[in-house]
């Protein structure tokens, strides 16, 4: 199974783009309130990388899965929250400072909890040998270039010249829809061939992973009595996870194509997921 160019290339350049348009619309302060309120950002670490992967240990076991889908099942859970949870957290009217900082932390946590959830999925599911270690200065370089340092562009655009910064801002919206069809279409097409395989193995856990990671954001965050930007923004965080990074590991550390069947599924469905917390965002927060 290789990963599509769109993937590869054409969606690192996108998010870089998109994310310097959001980050026209953030300010220092942005930043400091999600600091001075740490609930939502220690909330969504924890639910993201500690609780999914739990909850993906746990639809293995009850479900019997065969020990490559299981595996693959526990690796998209463990796998780091996606940068593009930021835009559809920007589209659903979400706390953007919140899902940036969200991805930036979320990232550095897995370098050390997707290995963890990894092997231990290997050890008890599969017995094997094998050992995931996660690249941990990819990992970091990935976050720097097409998270971070085009978020400081943003800003620094702001900051400096504010009426294009809000000229601009208003076509990040539209873009990110486009690039976003755009990507569903490609991974779609990069799977056409395995579309039966994939929904009969590896689709109804899946799918219940999916919905798990809903319901863990929005019941979560409910109970912890966040505002209905921060509950969307953590459940998007959720359920957008960095399913490349996942793949990559299947194949090239794993030498198993069956492991990466799970994530390949999962980042089909996480951006269907996606539209739908936008639509549902849109509907209950209120435009600033």
């Amino acid at each position: 199974m290789e990963q599509s160019v769109l993937i590869d290339i054409g969606l690192p350049v996108a998010v870089f783009i998109i994310m310097t348009g959001i980050g026209m619309t953030l300010a220092p302060v942005d930043f400091h309130r999600v600091a001075m309120r740490p609930k939502a950002l220690i909330w969504g670490i924890a639910a993201a990388l500690l609780f999914l992967p739990l909850v993906g240990l746990s639809l293995a076991v009850l479900m019997g899965l065969p020990p490559e889908i299981a595996v693959g099942l526990v690796v998209v859970a463990a796998c780091p929250i996606g940068t593009t949870s930021s835009l559809f957290s920007y589209l659903a009217r979400g706390d953007l400072a919140l899902s940036i900082a969200l991805s930036a932390v979320g990232s550095l946590v897995a370098i050390a909890t997707l290995p963890l959830f990894a092997n231990f999925a290997i050890e008890r599911f599969s017995q094997g040998d094998a050992r995931v270690y996660l690249p941990v200065l990819r990992t970091i370089g990935v976050m720097i270039a097409i998270i971070l340092f085009p978020v400081m562009v943003g800003m620094g655009i702001r900051q400096k010249a504010p009426g294009f910064a809000a000229r601009a801002e208003k076509l990040v919206g539209a873009f990110g829809l486009l690039v976003l069809v755009a990507l569903i279409v490609g991974i779609g097409i990069s799977v056409y061939q395995r579309w039966v395989e994939i929904l009969v193995s590896a689709g109804p856990a899946v799918i219940a992973l999916v919905i798990c990671a809903v319901a863990v954001g929005l019941l979560g965050s409910r109970a912890l009595g966040l505002s209905a930007a921060e509950a969307v923004t953590v459940t998007l965080s959720i359920s957008i996870r960095n399913a490349a990074i996942g793949i990559a590991l299947a194949i090239t550390m794993m030498h198993s194509p069956e492991i990466a069947v799970p994530l390949a599924l999962f980042g089909l469905l996480m951006y269907a997921t996606g539209f739908s917390l936008v639509a549902y965002g849109r509907r209950t927060i209120k435009a600033p």
